[in-house]
């Protein structure tokens, strides 16, 4: 049975324990969203006799839907709140649409097959309605609400639909895979050592595996899902991992290094044959420049940019 303050941070988790312990509980949910506000679309949290766990964003809504659920009986609802800068200090400004639903014994084996898939780093698709909620364990599919009169369902994906994986299990790897564990990523390192110290120090990423550099691209998916960052300890085993990535489909791929290493790297692989314009998508070197020198300092800086380039704003 999970602890105390691990059932605090894990919404699903408190909602199963609750019902397995005969103790109430309910699920606040944010279906749709539109404008700048504090929880996006996806953002959920439970309460239950037991406490609270997750978040729908903070501040006055936050506030108003977590007393409503506590004190909610009924079947689900949709319940909207519209922030309006100035009102109770905010500066958000849009809307918010929540489904505030009573769980019940009837939920216990969606909520437990949702556990065990986020447990096993899987996705699956949580379905909300009027009737309740149901979850398919497997592919996930894209958050979509709709509403017809006082008909309404909202379907959406549940676990880490992006994948950052580490190319290299050194200090800064790390330590970036100690900030990543706090993002919506599952988190993969590879490196090619079998017996390195920080990779069985690696508590943090969902995966470690040991693998031949030669045959990277077998072990890093494509698609706009995959996030790839080389960090490997030296220049030639850097090199030689880009080279096996080039040309291939990812949301985002960075090479960590000094500018100088960087120029010396893309210069050589350019005299090998390769186009300039296949290394004009690359970042390198990776991470916004905030003056880091500690494996902590540079995994806040890297981190920083996959952020901003998944939020539209590199």
């Amino acid at each position: 049975m999970e602890s105390n303050d691990e059932m605090m941070s894990d919404p699903w988790g408190l909602a199963l324990e609750s019902l397995r312990g005969g103790h109430r509980a309910a699920l606040v949910f944010v279906v749709d969203h539109s404008g700048s506000v504090p929880g996006v679309t996806g953002t959920r949290a439970v309460v239950s006799d037991q406490g609270i766990a997750g978040t729908i964003g903070g501040g006055a809504a936050e506030k108003q839907l977590l007393e409503q659920a506590r004190e909610h009986t009924g079947g689900p609802q949709i319940v909207r709140f519209r922030h309006t800068p100035g009102e109770g200090g905010t500066m958000c400004s849009g809307l918010q649409v929540f489904a505030v639903i009573q769980l019940n014994p009837d939920d216990e084996a969606p909520l437990a097959s949702m556990v065990e898939t986020l447990a096993a780093h899987r996705t699956g698709t949580l379905a909300i309605s009027a009737a309740g909620l149901s979850f398919s364990p497997g592919t996930a599919g894209p958050h979509n609400f709709t509403e017809d009169g006082d008909s309404w369902s909202y379907s959406g994906p549940i676990g880490l639909l992006d994948t950052l994986t580490i190319v290299g299990g050194g200090h800064v790897s790390l330590a970036f895979s100690r900030v990543m564990a706090t993002l919506p990523f599952r988190v993969v390192v590879l490196d090619n050592r079998s017996e390195l110290p920080t990779m069985k120090a690696n508590i943090f990423a969902h995966e470690l595996r040991v693998v031949d550099y030669a045959d990277l691209a077998d072990h890093v998916p494509e698609g706009d899902r995959s996030w790839v960052v080389i960090m490997t300890y030296g220049h030639n085993h850097d090199r030689h991992a880009l080279e096996q990535l080039l040309n291939r489909n990812f949301a985002y791929l960075g090479v960590m290094g000094s500018k100088a290493k960087i120029r010396q790297m893309f210069a050589a692989i350019i005299a090998d044959g390769v186009a300039e314009s296949a290394l004009e998508a690359i970042r390198a070197p990776v991470g916004i420049s905030i003056g880091s020198h500690t494996p902590e300092e540079i995994a806040v800086s890297i981190a920083a940019q996959i952020v901003a380039v998944r939020n539209g704003r590199m």
